[in-house]
């Protein structure tokens, strides 16, 4: 039976308008994949004949929309940010509004040509660390999934676009078990209230793993943000997707856990809250009594006790110091953070792993015109430390 495109594509137009918004498209689409023409080929030959074959396999796809799976994982591949990706029904579909995170990224990297060191947390598909990978040359991305079969959809993406040498690849929930720091972290996690993705459509068409963020829909974002704060470089930034009615909420969050950095929501074309933006202060913080303090500016520099006793002076990122003060100086009177900028330290700043994290330690005295701020440093009246007040 010979049949033409136009008139393969009215009658999947009729078998699928009633489960799509957009069903002449999808249906252009669809027929342009099984053709392995483009879309714009298929329009422009309405009269071309089909054979069984290619009818047939069609007609399969059409029958695959009727019953509810998405195009993207019926054809198995799906644009995002101009790069066409291999998609399996083990990770999300790329969605458009992702791609503010990947511009805000791809400008920072542009403006910063000495930070080139990425993770892109729960990768999915690739989409985000391989589109920011070709887009600069010179970057290295971390790519991390819980799920292992979402990792080998990423690499078929990452050998796709031959970025295998600059891409590497592990499986962990979040950022367990990584002890690096990062010039850029990027994240889309799974950020839809539980009993709201019970009630909507994508809960059963999409994988429940890449979409269910919890009781209130932040409590993978919560913990993921008290895991960067170890993992995020001075200076670095975290980009981060939300849903639109959660930008108050994870922006007060990002304030707490990551004191003296400048945190902004990005909005959609639409103008609705879709990123939260954390740009790193790059100052160190060194905790102390304001005796020592003072009499360091009797002095002229400072000489903590530990430089004679282990040879460095214990200094941290602004996001590390709560959880410092809570383990180690609870109880001690009138401490004072000294706000120090590494760029004017006239002594060697090596970073070393203690606790499981990264901590700067700076091996020979603190030279004053390094300290830019002070301020005081007082616990809540259950002897928590829960603020922290920066006043350059």
């Amino acid at each position: 039976m010979a049949i033409t495109i136009q008139d393969l594509l009215i009658q999947s137009n009729n078998r699928i308008s009633n489960v799509t918004d957009t069903p002449i498209l999808d249906a252009q689409v669809l027929v342009a994949h099984f053709l392995d023409k483009s879309r714009a080929w298929v329009m422009a030959h309405p009269e071309a004949l089909l054979d069984d074959n290619q009818y047939n396999m069609i007609l399969q796809g059409v029958e695959r929309l009727v019953k509810g799976e998405p195009l993207p994982y019926v054809i198995g591949h799906w644009e995002f940010h101009g790069l066409d990706f291999n998609l399996t029904p083990d990770v999300l579909i790329p969605r458009p509004e992702t791609e503010l995170l990947v511009e805000s990224g791809i400008n920072w990297l542009r403006d910063h040509p000495d930070q080139r060191k990425a993770i892109d947390v729960g990768t999915g598909s690739g989409c985000i660390g391989i589109s920011l990978a070709m887009s600069v040359p010179d970057l290295n991305v971390l790519m991390t999934d819980i799920s292992q079969i979402a990792l080998n959809v990423a690499q078929v993406n990452a050998n796709k676009f031959d970025l295998s040498g600059r891409l590497y690849f592990r499986s962990t929930d979040l950022l367990d078990g990584i002890m690096e720091h990062f010039d850029l972290i990027c994240a889309n996690l799974p950020y839809i209230p539980r009993q709201v993705l019970m009630n909507l459509p994508v809960a059963d068409r999409e994988p429940r793993l890449a979409l269910d963020g919890g009781q209130g829909g932040t409590e993978l974002i919560s913990r993921f943000l008290d895991q960067a704060r170890s993992c995020l470089a001075s200076g670095g930034l975290l980009l981060l997707e939300i849903e639109s009615s959660q930008g108050t909420e994870v922006k007060n969050t990002a304030c707490t856990r990551f004191p003296a950095a400048r945190v902004e929501i990005l909005k959609d074309l639409s103008g609705r809250d879709r990123c939260i933006q954390i740009l790193s202060s790059n100052l160190l913080v060194h905790l102390c009594q304001r005796k020592e303090w003072l009499g360091a500016m009797e002095q002229g520099l400072f000489i903590s006790k530990s430089l004679s006793q282990q040879g460095f002076i214990h200094c941290s990122q602004p996001q590390q110091i709560l959880q410092v003060a809570n383990n180690f100086y609870q109880g001690v009177p009138e401490l004072v953070l000294l706000w120090i900028d590494p760029e004017k330290v006239t002594s060697d700043i090596i970073w070393e792993a203690a606790d499981g994290e990264l901590f700067p330690h700076i091996y020979g005295p603190i030279n004053l015109d390094s300290v830019i701020s002070v301020s005081d440093f007082i616990a809540d009246d259950d002897g928590i430390y829960r603020r922290i007040e920066f006043t350059e």
